[in-house]
């Protein structure tokens, strides 16, 4: 939460912002509530599918198309697959994209960005479209409240931005296979078993 609480606030320094949000509906509640706290606006895409990036970018760049959105900011620190959505958005959108930015402000219509580059400090001049990846934190909260109901989320379902559900499906993550634990005795006697049978095949 702290990273998409940095992304938040990051967007609303810069300007009039929109969060975009796609899941669950319990999901969609505690990202208006986020958006809600950080001043910006909440647009909520209802979905069960658990999508790969490529799923997820296609639904972030339908919204984007649909609020004419030009600058578009990932957090990109939070999840692994966070980072090829930000290459996935740009490509789909056809602008510009850059990553591991860890501080943004605009002067006028030019945004400048520092980013961490291994050891050393990047600062980058944008100018139009952009896709950004940003790895801002906010500050640390000992417990987050309990999400106020969503009044103000604007929902827009995937018919309506274009996207076939059963075509995005293709994007789909395999469900999760939860393999129960095992206790050490088991794993022994796995182990023994295996043995066991080895040294008859060669007796």
């Amino acid at each position: 939460m702290r990273w998409l609480d940095g992304a938040l606030a990051a967007a609303a320094r810069l300007g009039p912002a929109t969060a975009i949000a796609a899941g669950d509906a319990s999901w969609l509640e505690l990202a208006a509530d986020r958006a809600a706290r950080a001043r910006c606006a909440c647009i909520g895409v209802p979905t069960d599918l658990r999508l790969d990036y490529l799923g997820w970018a296609q639904i972030v760049a339908a919204v984007a198309r649909e609020l004419g959105a030009a600058t578009i900011l990932v957090d990109e620190a939070s999840r692994p697959e966070r980072a090829p959505e930000v290459g996935a958005i740009a490509e789909l959108l056809d602008v510009a994209q850059l990553t591991r930015a860890i501080a943004l402000w605009a002067d006028g219509a030019l945004l400048h960005a520092s980013r961490a580059v291994g050891s050393s400090l990047d600062t980058v001049k944008l100018r139009g479209p952009a896709v950004i990846g940003v790895r801002l934190a906010a500050a640390a909260l000992d417990e987050y409240p309990t999400p106020a109901p969503a009044v103000a989320l604007r929902r827009i379902d995937l018919a309506a931005l274009g996207l076939d559900p059963n075509v995005l499906a293709h994007r789909a993550l395999p469900p999760r296979v939860v393999q129960p634990p095992r206790d050490t005795a088991a794993k022994v006697a796995e182990h023994l078993i295996t043995h066991i049978v080895r040294q008859a095949s060669e007796a």
